[in-house]
């Protein structure tokens, strides 16, 4: 099964959320929803059937979710993949943060003239209270070092099967949020209010402070599982070593807690590596 180098940190909000709830009820009721396992592939071939050079305009995509399903008790839980939005999102970063030269080089003005009104005009349609993002975070080749403050080891899930590796975990949203202040105050304490990782730790947060309450935060390892053989798959643990560094510092055992944090730091520094040269 096809699946990009990549990890993705998700939220999964009630159905309720949304101003047009209905709609994403009857999706997830429909058995429409799209496994994350295929939601990588599917999503790129729908981008290449509808990008050409040069481009004109912001394409449009159906509107799908990642849903995670509650029974008739409660409300699923939605991750939209809101494509069309974040393409804009995405160029309108691009732009700013690129020279001008290189900027009209990558994209037409009409492209980021059609990209500043989708912004303009989706940002938040389908919430009753925006978030400040979208509803998905990808990185490639590796899995961001902030994001295992977010779960805890009791939350992993792990499948292996023939041609399938999964490994994820998922928690309430509000443990995660108190994961991740827990993590910076500890950090901050240790470190300064100028460290990085407390700073990184602090946007992460922001980030989901954005959500509704009942929420499902899922950290997953996403095409990075395939790159693992089985084994490997059941030691990760990655999470445990971060609430381990974290436990040695609010134990005041700064050596314990550096000495948890390189072997981390050891152990995804090959796949980012991996991503310069490709």
């Amino acid at each position: 099964m096809y699946a990009p180098n990549a990890s993705y940190l998700r939220v999964y909000e009630p159905a309720g959320a949304f101003a047009d709830a209905d709609y994403w009820r009857a999706y997830a009721a429909s058995g429409r929803a799209i496994d994350p396992l295929e939601g990588p592939r599917l999503r790129r071939e729908a981008l290449y059937e509808r990008i050409g050079w040069p481009w004109r305009g912001v394409p449009s995509f159906g509107r799908d979710a990642y849903v995670i399903d509650r029974g008739r008790e409660a409300d699923p839980l939605i991750c939209p993949w809101n494509l069309r939005y974040r393409i804009a999102a995405s160029a309108l970063e691009v732009r700013r943060l690129t020279p001008e030269a290189v900027a009209e080089a990558l994209f037409p003005p009409e492209f980021l003239s059609s990209a500043a009104e989708v912004v303009a005009l989706d940002d938040g349609v389908d919430r009753h209270d925006a978030p400040a993002d979208s509803h998905e975070h990808v990185a490639s080749w590796s899995v961001p070092l902030r994001w295992f403050a977010c779960v805890r080891p009791e939350d992993r899930e792990l499948v292996i099967q023939r041609g399938i590796a999964q490994l994820r975990y998922r928690t309430p949203i509000t443990k995660a949020r108190t994961g991740l202040v827990v993590a910076r105050n500890l950090v901050r304490a240790e470190f300064g209010e100028g460290a990085e990782l407390a700073e990184a730790l602090a946007e992460t947060g922001d980030w989901l402070d954005g959500f509704h309450r009942d929420s499902v935060v899922e950290l997953d390892y996403g095409g990075l599982a395939s790159c693992l053989d089985p084994e490997e798959l059941r030691t990760e643990d990655s999470v445990d070593l971060t609430w381990q560094a974290l436990d040695h510092l609010g134990a005041s055992e700064p050596e314990e807690a550096q000495e948890c944090y390189a072997r981390l730091v050891d152990r995804w520094r090959d796949r980012r590596l991996a991503e310069r040269l490709n």
